[in-house]
């Protein structure tokens, strides 16, 4: 199955480059390292943190600082390579990557250089660019086995793993078997020379990515590969229950057991399938995203059309929330096996509203990809100005049309065959849409009354000391949050920003507003209010990765001094006298939620007596008018400074109005909650 193979292929290449990255960043540590890598490594750090708050913001200012010279043009270039790659964004990440490996990089920070080459690869592989991969990926050995220095040696065997992967795909099996050979000999002497964690990692990931390259391109093949990254990841078991550290190996042994199950059904072993398929279901990871493309294959070679289509069925909502500009090919490939599976399995109503929904979207589909990738050809002109890359691209736009169309035709086709079933249900079906979205209109207003009545419309009624705040949801629930805890003359307070909207957010709003409350009645500091509740948030159990930024700050209501945590969340303002301050210049900590293990850290402020404290949530220097313009920071600074107010109350109420008059009528684009404090 075509999908099957992509997402296991992305699926190996981000766990191998994610693991890489750490085993190097440990390797290199343990040895002497120079202050410009140290500061590269910083600089890299950094913007990833930028990254996941705002994509744009991450390219203006790596524009800024090649403007100013603070760092060599190829170590800017790899970088923007490195996340374009993270954004699947490929051509753009291999036209970065390519200007950024030379000699200059390689003597500026050698691990940056093979990182480039390592990222080529994948990229290129990615792409089905096979030929030219194993050249960038053959190149890349070459270099790496003249070092005498081991941090960087080991990326050979990296390399190696790209070659061996290229060759299975272009059925060069003998060849690719050797390779694949000398990489996991490479993997088994250093982890015997090298007991540390990363080292450990390393070996049962690439482990079991080499068994499913093999799965992918050479099944018949592939058991005996199977059976040593069970191995490998026996080991590495061992390993994190000594030393109890995080890793993501129980995920990969059932990715195997599910692979194993696949290839026991198809060569007719129909016990060892069922054993091997039981085996995964009765884990807890049975629902991981990652088994999603197998778990259909081995229901569909078993007949088991009802359970394929209920799998079909619980990620029907992702792609109906889908926007047009997320559609791929391959979201419209699962579109078309999944009314295959609903046929199947006789759900004529399901298999309908998928032929609707392809019918619908697949002409828009074609012309946003067209659009997007002439947006993307013109940047890579005007960059680089070479005619030839400006045929490629137009080759790839031409059979990106022809495939487009091809699908339009059967969307249409499989949309005619079945309008005259739908016809004489409509009237029916209608009046069952009308009743169940009334039922969830319904549901959505109480849903929004329970939110609102977790946060607090009172506030301290404290001798000298002036609160006010206010949440607005963008839609009926949202993901914003605050509230606060008065013990004796101190004043636990905390605003936050769940990433998404609507039920999803608010449930993750309700979890952290419950635990900084919880936290707050126990006398923590803000810090390790900050550090607990992402303990309790990160981790397996948060399988749709979201995650909250949020403020939290504990006020002496006698001495007016503050301490406060500032996780990933917008640097709030602080004037003296009416609101004349400026953004707080705070220490970097990431969002809550993301990484588990994180210790955050804390300041303080001596005494912020007769100034106001200002927080907020991004729906507020965000806020866009019809013409998608911001209210900007600058606004937000200059509106403040201006407001002459007699309590915190007529400051919160004075920006609201002035956000809705830069609105203009346009529909709020995120939920926006404001904060005000003056002791």
């Amino acid at each position: 199955m075509k999908d099957q193979v992509a997402c296991s292929i992305r699926t190996a290449c981000f766990m191998i480059f994610a693991v890489m990255i750490a085993a190097c960043s440990r390797q290199q540590d343990s040895n002497t390292t120079t202050a410009e890598s140290n500061q590269y490594e910083t600089l890299r750090r950094d913007m990833a943190a930028i990254l996941i708050q705002n994509e744009d913001s991450t390219f203006v200012v790596l524009d800024s600082l090649e403007s100013a010279d603070s760092y060599p043009v190829c170590v800017i270039n790899l970088i923007r390579g490195n996340i374009y790659g993270q954004l699947m964004r490929l051509r753009f990440a291999e036209f970065y990557l390519r200007k950024a490996i030379c000699q200059e990089l390689h003597d500026e920070w050698p691990r940056g250089y093979y990182m480039g080459i390592y990222n080529l690869g994948l990229s290129l592989q990615e792409r089905s660019n096979l030929e030219e991969a194993l050249k960038v990926a053959k190149a890349g050995c070459e270099e790496a086995e003249k070092e005498s220095d081991p941090s960087l040696k080991i990326w050979e065997t990296s390399l190696q793993y790209i070659i061996g992967g290229c060759q299975l795909k272009l059925k060069q099996l003998n060849e690719g078997d050797k390779t694949m050979q000398r990489c996991y000999s490479q993997l088994m002497e250093r982890a015997v020379a090298d007991t540390t964690h990363a080292s450990i990692e390393q070996v049962g990931t690439m482990s079991t990515n080499i068994a499913l390259d093999y799965y992918n391109h050479y099944r018949e093949a592939a058991m005996p590969w199977i059976e040593r990254a069970e191995k490998a990841l026996d080991l590495l078991a061992e390993h994190n229950k000594r030393s109890q550290q995080p890793s993501n190996e129980p995920v990969m042994r059932v990715k195997l057991q599910m692979i194993k199950a696949v290839i026991y059904v198809t060569d007719n072993q129909t016990d060892k399938a069922e054993d091997a398929y039981r085996a995964v279901m009765a884990s807890p990871f049975a629902e991981h995203p990652i088994l999603l493309s197998d778990r259909l294959v081995y229901l569909e070679k078993t007949n088991q059309w009802d359970a394929a289509a209920n799998i079909v069925q619980e990620y029907a909502d992702f792609n109906e929330d889908l926007d047009i500009e997320d559609y791929t090919m391959e979201n419209l490939s699962y579109l078309g096996e999944s009314y295959n599976i609903y046929e199947k399995a006789g759900k004529k109503d399901e298999a309908a509203k998928i032929a609707r929904q392809m019918a619908h979207i697949v002409d828009s589909v074609r012309l946003y990809q067209d659009k997007n990738d002439a947006a993307e050809l013109a940047v890579i002109y005007d960059t680089q100005g070479k005619e030839q890359q400006i045929a490629e691209q137009q080759m790839r736009l031409s059979r990106a049309r022809v495939l487009a169309l091809a699908v339009s035709i059967i969307a249409l086709t499989i949309f005619f065959v079945i309008f005259t079933i739908v016809r004489h249900r409509a009237a029916k079906r209608l009046a069952k849409v009308n009743a169940a979205k009334e039922r969830m209109e319904g549901d959505l207003r109480i849903s929004r009354d329970i939110q609102m009545s977790m946060v607090p419309s009172k506030f301290p009624d404290y001798e000298g000391l002036d609160m006010y705040a206010s949440m607005t949801p963008a839609k009926e629930v949202g993901g914003d949050l605050y509230g606060y805890h008065l013990e004796g003359d101190k004043l636990y307070f905390a605003l936050g920003d769940v990433s998404g909207k609507g039920v999803p957010a608010s449930l993750f709003m309700a979890q952290a507003t419950r635990l900084f409350l919880t936290h707050a009645t126990q006398g923590m500091m803000p810090a390790e209010i900050c550090t607990s509740i992402n303990k309790a948030l990160a981790g397996e159990d948060n399988v749709n990765a979201m995650f909250v930024t949020m403020f939290v700050g504990l006020l002496n209501l006698q001495t007016g001094h503050l301490d406060f945590c500032n996780a990933g969340h917008n640097a709030p303002v602080l004037g003296s006298g009416e609101l004349d301050g400026e953004f707080l210049d705070m220490l970097p900590n990431a969002p809550i939620g993301l990484w588990p293990g994180l210790e955050y850290e804390g300041e303080e402020i001596e005494n912020i007596k007769g100034r106001q404290l200002f927080i907020y949530t991004d729906g507020l220097n965000e806020a866009e008018n019809r013409q998608q313009e911001q209210f900007g920071d600058d606004r937000l600074l200059e509106i403040l400074r201006a407001i002459h107010y007699e309590n915190a109350r007529q400051v919160i109420e004075a920006i609201e109005a002035e956000v809705e008059k830069h609105r203009d009528g346009a529909e709020p684009n995120d939920d926006l909650t404001m904060m005000c404090i003056k002791l």
